[in-house]
């Protein structure tokens, strides 16, 4: 991201935003509305106690290493918990709008850890990274239904794809020391540390489903660690490599809510892979499946879906029945946008958000 100074730097700020940018942009009217004093949008005016640093790009003669503009850990930290707390919860503004402010905010303090990289510990590293990856893909959920305009989902793909891999990173760097002493103990402890992994390692074969570099590191991990939720995930993983849609669908539903709706993003690749297959396997003028045998096994949300799908792809559906005929399936087809599911809401309602991304 940027060329790191030779010797160790250290922020001093101790707000969430530079006292220098406050005002800054506040002159310039660059303020965001979940930044401003209530009532001041004609003439906004900064509300210092919610102000938050923004991502800006290094430029010639800029000087961003100025440890006066940068945050240290605890301040990162604290900010982290502004965002995904109080922000995350907001009803001012459209969620998009709300995810767009902070997703702009992370990327600062992301940007502000890196460049005190060598002079941050790695469970400061650990804690700060990971809620802001569970927001990443709660939102890749949350939002798969908006429009381009609204959300990119490739673009929070890569940032969730680059921060999970560093956080990883900074898991096989806390293997390969021994013990930990006092001083990188300040954030959480190692034993919240242990608790927590489980569920990255996880993460990172939902989220890269056929993928052989995530399945490899978690066969490698330890038998003690390679249990519960990554043994699911192992399963899930093989089970797509081998074309079993079945059992991925009952394996999803099995799964933490926060990983089903990362797996909900693959769900029209299975679909659609599914179709394909059953296409072949099923190729018979004179037989028929079931549709809502269909519904159940991909995990549609109602057997009108599942006929809508069926027809996109050009598979014939007669009296509730599905008719597959090989050369009827449309390759050309692109895959269909992913959409919310009943269950998966359900799960997310049954827990406090903030809580959720936050803890885990």
């Amino acid at each position: 991201m940027h060329n790191l100074p030779i010797e160790p730097i250290r922020g001093t700020c101790m707000e969430m935003c530079p006292k220098s940018e406050t005002i800054l942009r506040e002159k310039e009217r660059l303020l965001h509305i979940l930044e401003m004093v209530p009532g001041t949008q004609k003439c906004p005016v900064a509300d210092k106690e919610k102000m938050v640093k923004s991502f800006s790009r290094s430029a010639a003669g800029k000087q961003i290493l100025n440890p006066r503009d940068l945050r240290p850990p605890q301040v990162l930290l604290k900010t982290v918990n502004y965002l995904l707390d109080n922000i995350l919860k907001n009803n001012k503004v459209p969620w998009h709008i709300t995810y767009h402010f902070i997703m702009d905010r992370i990327r600062a303090i992301r940007q502000d850890l890196v460049i005190q990289s060598t002079s941050v510990t790695l469970t400061e590293s650990i804690c700060i990274l990971q809620p802001i990856i569970r927001f990443y893909a709660y939102s890749a959920y949350r939002l798969c239904e908006e429009p381009i305009s609204n959300f990119d989902p490739h673009i929070n793909q890569t940032h969730l794809q680059e921060c999970l891999k560093r956080l990883l990173c900074l898991y096989d760097e806390w293997d390969n020391i021994s013990e930990f002493n006092g001083k990188n103990q300040n954030c959480i402890s190692l034993r919240k540390v242990k608790k927590v992994r489980p569920m990255f390692e996880a993460l990172y074969l939902i989220l890269n489903l056929g993928s052989s570099t995530p399945l490899l590191r978690a066969l490698n991990l330890s038998k003690n660690m390679r249990r519960g939720i990554i043994e699911l995930a192992i399963l899930v993983s093989l089970n797509y490599s081998k074309n079993n849609y079945v059992k991925v669908g009952r394996l999803i539903k099995k799964l933490p809510v926060l990983l089903q709706a990362v797996a909900m993003i693959h769900l029209p690749e299975v679909r659609r892979r599914a179709l394909q297959t059953m296409s072949v396997a099923y190729n018979s003028k004179n037989s028929t499946f079931p549709l809502e045998l269909l519904q159940k096994f991909l995990l549609y949300e109602d057997v009108e879906c599942t006929n809508k799908d069926c027809i996109y792809y050009g598979v014939q559906c007669k009296e509730q029945n599905v008719v597959f005929i090989k050369s009827d399936f449309d390759c050309s087809k692109a895959v269909v946008q992913p959409t919310h599911l009943r269950f998966i809401d359900d799960g997310f309602k049954k827990r406090d958000l903030s809580d959720l991304i936050l803890n885990g």
